[in-house]
């Protein structure tokens, strides 16, 4: 009753304030910054919210055991915060939300002719990646970045055709890494340096070797404003002021579409809104739940989700990327979220409070 009290509260301040926009702001052309120092700002009346809402919005997130909240629109900075002790340059992982900056690349790769999405997996790791046998030689680079493999955690079993049982992998998303350097002809964490983070300013990020699946791999660890660049970069459909740096275009915008019908809210690596059901991680035998992932959330909305609430949501109608990093957020229950929480839903439920008169059409 009082979380519902709350949210009425930030409704009546959001009706009330001086600086309510009343209609869509137009706004200026993206912003992409070249460092740090000169990352723009915009004030938030100007980015079409209602700054008490917004910062109380900020306030529960702060709440929700957040260490770092970005808010950007068209690249400026329309609110930033940190606690226990984070600044804009503290480090933190990204875990599973980093599975994103893995399909950039890789799909700069297939835009480059490098490989192909169709390409068995096998081609570029030779027969034996998966210990499952022949089966593995249907399996292709698609259907790892569609998390349909059909493998089970072991890589040893085939529990489902490939491309026709969504199953969020860890082990077989953790494969990636090889193809991408076989492919590439250099290391998993120089193909990304040279063609992703050192191109649009991602000097806090950095890769740290994990083998926490059982697989050799790499989780990425940067500042919640190296991880809004990223998004700032997947709005602009790879382009960085004004230059193709990452794949073709429409290849980048596909990763943002549903890889298959089994998860109409998963595209390649890619967690969507909107969608008319969706699935989570766990069991084979998990439901399909009908419905978007976040009903207060913009339907265009898609997210890139790692364990303990890291998040990245970018949002091409508002031109809105957000970024939240830190623990796991006490409204996300006792068990660690592998991705999508109870954290996302709350959280945007709040922020749509702060962006008078764009609910419509939009959710």
């Amino acid at each position: 009753m009082r979380r519902w009290s709350r949210l009425l509260a930030l409704a009546a301040a959001a009706a009330c304030s001086n600086d309510t926009p009343t209609a869509a702001t137009p706004g200026p052309a993206w912003h992409f910054p070249s460092s740090d120092a000169s990352w723009a700002t915009v004030r938030p009346v100007e980015a079409g919210f209602d700054s008490t809402a917004l910062a109380a919005a900020l306030d529960w997130a702060g709440e929700q055991n957040s260490s770092a909240v970005v808010v950007a629109w068209r690249g400026r900075i329309v609110a930033e915060r940190y606690w226990n002790g984070w600044t804009s340059q503290t480090r933190g992982p990204y875990f599973s939300a980093g599975k994103t900056i893995t399909a950039a690349l890789t799909l700069d790769l297939v835009s480059d002719g490098a490989l192909a999405l169709s390409d068995a997996v096998s081609t570029h790791l030779g027969a034996g990646w998966s210990r499952a046998g022949t089966a593995e030689d249907s399996i292709t680079v698609r259907h790892l970045l569609a998390m349909a493999s059909g493998t089970d955690d072991s890589l040893r079993r085939i529990v489902a055709p490939s491309a026709n049982r969504f199953y969020y992998n860890n082990p077989a998303y953790y494969q990636m890494f090889g193809v991408a350097a076989a492919a590439g002809s250099a290391t998993f964490p120089q193909l990304v340096q040279q063609r992703i983070l050192t191109p649009i300013g991602m000097s806090r990020t950095l890769l740290i070797a994990n083998e926490d699946t059982g697989e050799p791999g790499f989780v990425f660890v940067g500042s919640a404003r190296d991880f809004a660049r990223f998004g700032i970069l997947t709005l602009n459909h790879g382009r960085w002021n004004g230059a193709q740096l990452v794949a073709d275009s429409a290849l980048l915008a596909r990763a943002r579409q549903p890889s298959g019908t089994d998860n109409l809210s998963y595209g390649w690596l890619w967690w969507l809104n909107g969608g008319a059901s969706h699935r989570t991680p766990g069991s084979y035998l998990l439901p399909t739940n009908a419905g978007p992932m976040f009903p207060a959330a913009p339907v265009d909305l898609a997210a890139a989700l790692g364990l303990d609430d890291k998040k990245l949501y970018v949002v091409p109608s508002l031109d809105l990327v957000v970024v939240r990093l830190g623990d796991r957020a006490p409204i996300s229950g006792a068990v660690s979220p592998a991705a999508v929480s109870s954290f996302d839903n709350a959280f945007w439920t709040r922020l749509m409070l702060a962006r008078p008169g764009t609910g419509a059409g939009l959710r």
